[in-house]
Order: structure tokens, then C-alpha cells, then sequence
């Protein structure tokens, strides 16, 4: 668990000194950044449930309570890219266009990364995958979520995929560091776990500053 927890401090300082993060805190966040974080949080959330019943499926005979916990996981999952989506259409974005803008390459190549994780390679890795994603959302969820209340002002109501995960990451967090610490008993797991969650912490830190313009991007 400490390699997982020193790359969890790492993604939280990293963030912090991203300009997204620190226009945020310093509530000067521009719509169209935000709308663009949107986008692409609701593309890779559409994934996600798919992506934990897959991984289940593989490691059901090797690992039954990681493979059971990933299905519950995946239920839980179900329907946040459609929060994404409404809080778009809160920020008068139009469904469609929502639909068909293309995300910044860091949040493409994480969806790619987590398919094969899923599909092809230890399927178990995906908790690496799962805990660094949940954890920031503990970290600056609530936080965030409350920046972008005052923020906003009158479309204020758009930020249902924020605060929901400051609500939900928090539990999701802590289930996951106690299958973790149960049943993540063989190194060579424990290697891939904190190995993903290392590739993952350095695509959403870069999905991040692409975001914000601060690496060049294409999409």
C-alpha cells in the first residue's frame, strides 16, 4: 500500500500546481476549461463499468473477492458519464456536440491503457487504476465541487460529476484499500497494481495540463 499512497500524495501535489487546479481554487475557472473537463470525464466514465465487469470476468477463478468486489464496483459506476452530460447541457452545451467532441489524447490513451488492462494483461491491475482515480476524488472533490458552487453563481446546479464523486470517492477509497490489503496477497499483483497506478496518475496529470493548454495537444 505505500507505494499506492506515495503516488497518491504525488497526483495531489502535481494537481495542485496545475493551472486548471490553480484557477479553481483561486475561483477565476473559465467555462470553456470546464466544459472541456466535462467532456472528457464523461468519456472515460462511460467506460469504466465496463472495463471492472471485463476485468471480473478474467480473474473470477483466481481471485473471487477482487472479482466480486470489481462487479459491485462496476454497478456503483453505472450512469456517471450521464451526470457529466447534464451538467453540459446545464452549461448550455448541446447534447450532441458533447457526444462528438474528441478528447485530449492523455484521456484517450487512458482509456486505451485501462482496456488492455482489462482485456489483455492482469485484469488485478486495474485496482491501480481504480484507487488513483478514487482517491483524487476524495482528496479534491468536495473541495472542488464546493470552488465551483461559488464559482459558477447561476449554473451552479452543473456540477453533479464533481460533488458526486467528492460523496461517493470517499467510501469507494476506502473499500478499495481494504480489498487491497485482504486479498492483494501475491508480489507479482501487488507489482502490477502499483505499476498501473503509476502509468495511470501520469495520464490524468497530463489530461489535466492538456486541458488547461499547458502541453500541446492535437484533439
Amino acid at each position: 500500500m505505500q507505494d499506492l499512497i506515495d503516488i497518491r500524495q504525488h497526483v495531489n501535489s502535481e494537481l495542485g500546481s496545475t493551472w486548471m487546479i490553480r484557477e479553481l481554487l483561486a475561483k477565476r475557472f473559465d467555462l470553456e476549461v470546464y466544459r472541456r473537463y466535462l467532456v472528457n470525464v464523461r468519456y472515460y466514465a462511460q467506460f469504466s463499468p465496463v472495463l471492472m465487469s471485463l476485468g471480473a470476468s478474467r480473474c473470477t477463478a483466481t481471485h473471487a473477492e477482487l472479482a466480486r468486489y470489481l462487479m459491485h464496483h462496476a454497478t456503483e459506476e453505472q450512469g456517471h458519464d450521464a451526470w457529466a452530460l447534464q451538467d453540459l447541457r446545464d452549461l448550455g452545451m448541446d447534447e450532441a456536440e458533447a457526444l462528438a467532441t474528441r478528447p485530449v489524447p492523455a484521456c484517450s490513451a487512458l482509456v486505451g491503457y485501462t482496456h488492455f488492462l482489462a482485456g489483455h494483461a492482469n485484469p488485478i491491475a486495474l485496482f491501480g487504476w481504480m484507487y488513483v482515480l478514487e482517491a483524487v476524488g476524495n482528496d479534491l472533490g468536495t473541495l472542488a465541487g464546493a470552488q465551483l458552487v461559488e464559482t459558477l453563481g447561476a449554473q451552479r446546479s452543473a456540477v453533479r460529476f464533481v460533488a458526486g464523486h467528492g460523496i461517493a470517492d470517499t467510501d469507494h477509497t476506502a473499500e478499495i484499500t481494504t480489498q487491497i490489503e485482504r486479498h492483494l496477497t501475491d508480489a507479482d499483483d501487488q507489482a502490477e497494481v502499483a505499476y498501473a497506478a503509476r502509468v495511470v496518475a501520469d495520464l490524468y496529470l497530463r489530461m489535466f495540463r492538456e486541458l488547461g493548454g499547458e502541453t500541446a495537444t492535437w484533439a
